[in-house]
């Protein structure tokens, strides 16, 4: 196994957790929000349902509200790692995480 082979299988190490719910993706560059859909999570980063192209590279800032009142919800900086057109029109968009508060 290659060292890229065994980085790739360790970040799949950590546990991902299927969700659906509704979030905002900010493109830092450009200042433009995005409301998505968060399909999974990880303590490594996410993948999100966009409804427009956001390119790999960017950096971006996730806000996922808490669904109880009165909890902080998450907010995480990172970069889109991938981005690819989905059968339900949009982009599902990989992110992966430099930062979480």
């Amino acid at each position: 196994m290659s060292f890229h082979d065994q980085q790739y299988s360790e970040k799949r190490d950590f546990m991902r957790m299927k969700m659906e719910t509704t979030a905002t993706l900010r493109v830092i560059a450009d200042n433009q929000t995005h409301s998505v859909q968060c399909q999974d999570l990880s303590n490594q980063g996410a993948q999100v349902q966009c409804p427009q192209r956001v390119a790999p590279g960017e950096a971006v800032e996730l806000s996922i509200p808490s669904p109880t009142p009165g909890m902080q919800g998450l907010q995480a900086k990172g970069e889109v790692v991938r981005c690819q057109a989905s059968d339900e029109g949009g982009c599902l968009i990989g992110i992966q995480f430099e930062s979480l508060d």
